[in-house]
């Protein structure tokens, strides 16, 4: 309630009730000028909130001094300059001459002569001063206290603080608003909205200088300022002269961030009610840094996050910066690069980015590599490429070798479980991969890299930024590669591979915001080897005596070129627009508009292990995807609320043809022969997704993040075989429709007998389904350098279609039923830049319960035969991770998570759809099989990694850095070919050391760089995988092609010693 007095009329002292002498303790204060008079000003005002039995009111404006519709059209141009907290003995009374509160120590009183006591009570308390002629005086360089002065029935102010004026001076009316507010008090709703409003408008400027360790200024880092209640993001550049500033920055706690190229980047928490300046001198990096981050980094773009921000990131978040990423050695594709992370497990058959991986992360799985297929829900790990969803939404696979270029990758971002539903794609059920590629810098940049290495393995990349010229600033990247595999035949044929990829961003930056455009394209080929048996059952390499395993002909040995040859091609090209709006001080607007086009392309030709009508192959599946995503974010004292949501819409073709061009068929002209397999199928796909989410933080240090997404799946399929095909003469094909039992079906073979087979579905059809996703995450900061997190996320993933069968194309629709993941974690991480021993570091550690129900496993078998399957599993475990820089010579890592899983039901023959989760007549009549407890394939029981770095420096200058990084995988259970499911079996683990060695020639602004890295330099013989075989593979190579052996063991064997030799040059 209030209580009005007109100043001139009397003393303020004489207007007081009688208990004035009673005031509330305050717990801040806000003081806010306008710049201008406020329209018709406010006479001789003076509004005190007390308790009620104080009501007087001789203007009807202040009770309704707290409302912010009330504030805004009054004085329009309010703006804050000063905040800060304290506990004041006293207010000020209308006989006082002055007054002051010493900004260096906060705590002390805001005391006057004169003034009444201010005892601990209960209300809350507003001063507003009308001054119509007022002289406001701003320092941008004094740290004086605020003084205030009555004089002749007029108020003067003089403000000698840092101000968001820079240093001016102004000489004209404005308006003085003093609000004292207390957040504990007894019950009054005004209160609560008194401290909302200070909480809301109180604001400061923040300024600096950045200088190196010899004093001199640093032009151009990028200077970023993180509100530690909202999380919101200011950033800046340091000018000419090293300095930079804040304005209108919310008096809460902020991290401080700044980065520079060559040196340490630096982190402080600021309080701004106590330390608007910031003086920051910034350490040279001694280890040398990679050639791709060399540059500043535009804060508009996308910068590495820092271990302070990681710090503020709700949930498990693992970064991997260019140190790890170069860690999975010179030429490794995006796969690789993700090793390091913790519960990372990555299978294929090459060592290059050119070659496809199949990625399982805390056991949940992505990517497809040779027969490494599906052994749960295929596809359920998120993965973008700066910011974009890459994986295909209807199959929900990612082909890593879209991304075979290490070199442009600035750091990858690794998110464990869903996360938060603004975050969320449509595959997130095990969590997400960002790959982020280098970005816009500050100033102009250009590195070149070309490396050699075994078996003619060759690679040139480049990266070159413009710096900022009108207002833009554009990188631009890309590489080439090729050469041979270490798995090769003894016809000396080395599987050979390329790739290549090429990327481009521009981004402008004005006032309010951002705009970037971007495109990426890459294309990245090989021949896929053969498994190799890793005993010896009696198969012969064609032609030879030879006996064929790993025991006998060679550990790395594959079948001749003329007895199996596949190309694997796989295409992405990629165009986007990110545009970022500051709609006001407390709203923000994003927008992401992008168009994705995957092309996948396998060819086979003179299969001898296939023969037949089936001995060539011509895949050439293709996809086309559109989709925009919204964002507004609003800004509250108590809460962030994000709420938006994203559009997604693709046509996703399956063709595919198994033939032979004896039986007339022609992969290349789409000819359908004799025997041969082929299919056309479309699907329609749609995915709308609405979410809102509330990060609601009572106190700085307690963030609970509640959230709900709302998911619509829409399908259409058709078969378009017979149109996108021709037909050899004399071929009849098999028709048949989805929707109806095999024995009920009216399109069944209505062309006669066939002698080829349509895998699609004559009968279109289409099904839509949707879910409610409800999510809640709670972040404690108790002390600055410990974070810990609990949350409980719930997700929804539509299953697979594509390949040649599963829904729509061979199993009835309408048992479409959406996948389920429940992830629970609980964790804590600490940071601190100034501890002993390990100085400057950041750790984190976490427990993790996923429950993954409603699989649909479609497994493809070595024959290509494929198999649905349905489940539900579950996986609990611990990740932990510590980066450390002892000294500024010395950095390590290291990773570690422990896991366990099982198939709580498993369930062959069906869906899960159609034979039901627990064992049934209709379920046994129909085939279907049930199975409990079942391990979960290919998760290992433990990863560890850890890697070195040190600088020898000679007079201050690094001469050579050696590095050493080591990998150990845990044994992990297999898959069966021979029964279609998880075995109990396990391969056994394996360790793998490499070492490496950079030296840096460096003169003036640019540098050379040597490098040397040995990977697996103890030659550890081991397999990355191995699967149970039943026997029909390597059938026509057996000693009975009718009767050949089964349930024998294949695998692919890991890569050998290697070194690779690697020169750069950048500037």
């Amino acid at each position: 309630m209030f209580f009005v007095g007109e100043r001139n009329s009397k003393p303020l002292s004489t207007r007081l009730p009688p208990t004035a002498g009673v005031f509330p303790l305050p717990s801040c204060f806000l003081i806010q000028k306008a710049v201008r008079p406020c329209g018709q000003p406010w006479p001789h005002l003076t509004c005190w909130l007390g308790p009620a039995s104080w009501v007087h009111s001789t203007q009807p404006h202040c009770p309704h001094l707290f409302r912010s519709s009330f504030w805004q059209p009054l004085c329009p141009s309010i703006r804050p300059i000063l905040t800060g907290n304290f506990s004041p003995s006293g207010i000020p009374s209308a006989t006082s001459s002055t007054g002051h509160l010493p900004r260096s120590k906060p705590s002390r009183a805001f005391t006057h002569p004169g003034a009444y006591s201010v005892r601990r009570a209960c209300g809350s308390l507003m001063f507003c001063l009308q001054a119509h002629s007022a002289h406001l005086k701003a320092n941008h360089r004094s740290s004086d206290p605020l003084h205030w002065a009555q004089r002749s029935g007029k108020a003067e102010a003089l403000h000698k603080a840092p101000t968001i004026f820079g240093g001016t001076n102004l000489r004209r009316s404005l308006t003085l608003i003093l609000a004292i507010a207390s957040l504990g008090f007894s019950p009054s709703s005004h209160a609560l909205a008194a401290s909302a409003a200070a909480r809301q408008y109180a604001t400061v400027t923040i300024h600096g200088k950045i200088t190196d360790p010899s004093g001199a200024v640093i032009p151009g880092a990028a200077v970023s300022l993180t509100d530690l209640t909202s999380n919101t993001v200011l950033s800046t550049i340091s000018g000419a002269d090293g300095s930079y500033e804040f304005s209108g920055v919310v008096a809460h706690n902020q991290l401080l961030t700044i980065v520079k190229s060559g040196f340490e980047t630096y982190s402080q928490q600021i309080a701004p009610a106590t330390q608007s300046t910031a003086d920051v001198t910034m350490k040279l990096a001694a280890l040398s840094q990679s050639v791709t981050v060399r540059g500043t980094i535009n804060p508009e773009a996308t910068p590495v996050p820092t271990r302070g921000q990681v710090m503020l990131m709700p949930g498990t978040v693992r970064v991997i910066d260019r140190k790890e990423i170069e860690a999975s050695g010179p030429v490794a594709g995006g796969a690789q690069m993700v090793q390091s992370t913790p519960g990372a497990n990555v299978m294929g058959y090459g060592q290059t980015g050119s070659t496809k991986y199949t990625i399982i992360l805390n056991g949940i799985q992505q990517g497809w590599a040779g027969e490494a297929t599906s052994f749960t829900g295929p596809g359920s790990l998120g993965i973008t490429f700066d910011g974009v969803p890459v994986a295909d939404p209807a199959t929900g696979l990612w082909q890593s070798a879209t991304m075979p270029q290490n070199l442009v990758m600035q750091n990858l971002q690794v998110t464990y479980g869903p996360g938060q539903p603004m975050n969320r794609w449509y595959t997130d059920i095990g969590g997400r991969v960002d790959f982020v590629p280098v970005q816009p810098t500050v100033g102009h940049h250009l590195s070149v890299e070309g490396t050699q290495g075994p078996e003619g393995q060759q690679n040139f990349a480049f990266v070159g930024n413009t710096g900022q010229i009108g207002g833009w600033s554009t990188v631009i990247g890309g590489g080439l590669g090729r050469g041979d595999s270490y798995l090769q035949g003894p016809d000396g044929f080395g599987n050979h591979s390329k790739n290549g990829s090429i990327f481009g961003k521009t981004l402008k930056t004005f006032s309010r915001g951002s705009l970037a455009f971007g495109a990426f394209y890459s294309k990245a080929g090989g021949y896929r080897p053969t498994v190799i048996p890793t005993t010896d059952i009696g198969l012969t390499i064609p032609g030879t005596t030879t006996h064929f395993s790993q025991a006998t002909s060679g550990y790395y040995t594959v079948l001749p070129f003329a007895d199996y040859n596949k190309y694997d091609t796989n295409e992405m090209a990629m165009v986007y627009a990110r545009e970022h709006f500051q709609v006001s001080r407390s709203m923000s607007f994003q927008n992401l508009t992008w168009y994705t086009h995957i092309r996948r392309f396998h060819h086979r030709t003179a299969d001898a292990l296939s023969g037949g009508p089936q001995v060539d192959e011509w895949n050439n599946p293709h996809s086309n995807i559109f989709g925009e995503k919204i964002n507004v974010s609003q800004v509250l004292p108590y809460n962030t609320i994000n709420f938006g949501g994203y559009f997604i819409h693709e046509l996703y073709n399956t063709r595919n043809i198994f033939f032979n061009p004896n039986d007339g068929a022609s992969g290349q002209n789409q000819v359908v022969g004799f025997g041969s397999k082929f299919r056309s199928g479309y699907f329609d796909q749609n995915n709308v997704t609405f979410y809102a989410q509330d990060d609601f933080h009572p106190i700085p240090q307690i963030h609970i993040i509640p959230g709900v997404r709302v998911d619509g799946f829409n399908t259409n399929y058709s078969d378009q075989a017979f149109r996108d095909f021709t037909f050899a003469a004399g071929v009849t094909p098999s028709t048949h429709c989805s929707l109806y039992p095999t024995t009920a079906d009216p399109l069944k073979n209505i062309l006669g007998t066939p002698n080829a087979t349509d895998q699609g579905s004559l009968c279109s059809s289409h099904e839509s389904r949707s879910a409610v996703e409800p999510s809640i995450d709670v972040t404690v900061t108790p002390k600055h350098w410990l974070t810990l997190y609990g949350g409980y996320d719930t997700t929804y993933r539509s299953p697979s279609f594509g390949g040649g069968g599963g829904l729509f194309q061979k199993v009835n629709p309408k048992y479409y039923i959406l996948a389920e993941g429940k992830y629970a974690q609980i964790g804590g991480k600490i940071h601190f830049v100034n501890a002993p021993v390990l100085h400057n570091f950041i750790a984190g550690i976490n427990y993790y319960h996923n429950t993954y129900s409603n699989q649909e496993i479609d497994v493809e078998t070595a024959l290509g035969v494929e198999l649905t399957s349905g489940g539900t599993s579950e996986y609990h475990g611990v990740d932990a991770f510590l980066d450390a820089d002892p000294t500024s010579q010395l950095h390590f890592f290291v990773n570690f998570a422990g896991e366990a899983s099982s198939f709580t039901t498993y369930v062959t023959g069906g869906t899960l759809a159609v034979c039901g989760k627990t064992s049934n007549p209709a379920g046994i009549a129909a085939g279907c099989q049930y199975f409990n407890n079942l391990p979960v394939s290919y998760i290992p029981n433990y990863t560890f990694n850890t890697g070195i770095y040190y600088a020898i420096q000679h007079h201050g200058r690094e001469i050579i850095e050696p590095r050493l990084w080591l990998t150990s995988t845990g044994s992990q259970h297999l898959w069966s070919n021979q029964t279609g499911m998880p075995d109990k079996t396990t391969m056994p683990s394996y360790t793998t050391l490499n070492l490496g060695f950079n030296a840096p020639i460096t003169f003036h602004k640019q540098s050379f760089n040597l490098k040397l890295d040995a990977m697996n330099v103890a030659n550890s013989k081991y397999n990355q995988y191995e699967y149970i075989s039943s026997g029909g593979y390597f059938a026509s190579i057996a000693p009975d092609p009718n009767n050949p052996p089964a349930n024998y063991i294949n695998a692919y064997p890991g890569a050998p010693a290697s070194v690779y030799g690697t020169i750069s040059y950048q500037f």
